[in-house]
């Protein structure tokens, strides 16, 4: 299953296979939620993410950006271990960590290369 957003109130849910293919329309989807979020609070899920490749780490890079501009509170849950791995790859691990939040729990998104 490609990826798609299935929006549950302020949670945003991925599900499927991030890849390359899908990137395009996930992120698209995803600006134009943020941006019809403004001066609201966001919560990206991304549990049900079943693939992920560095796709991953730009879609959560340009959604920061997209969310400043928006002045969206963005935050994040369910981050995949792949996608920790490539962060510690990119020398994105400690902005990535912030975003792994505990079961159930967010974690604030800071801007990145702070």
């Amino acid at each position: 299953m490609k990826a798609r957003w299935v929006p549950e109130g302020e949670r945003l849910r991925l599900e499927g296979e991030l890849d390359f293919v899908s990137a395009i329309p996930v992120r698209e989807a995803l600006d134009s939620f943020l941006a019809g979020s403004a001066g609201k609070r966001v919560v990206l899920d991304l549990s049900g993410v079943t693939r992920v490749n560095s796709v991953g780490l730009s879609l959560l890079l340009s959604a920061v950006r997209t969310a400043q501009r928006s002045k969206v509170q963005l935050q994040a849950t369910g981050l995949p271990a792949g996608l920790m791995s490539m962060a510690a790859v990119c020398g994105l691990d400690d902005w990535l960590k912030t975003l792994s939040a505990a079961s159930g729990s967010t974690t604030e998104i800071p801007h990145a290369g702070q």
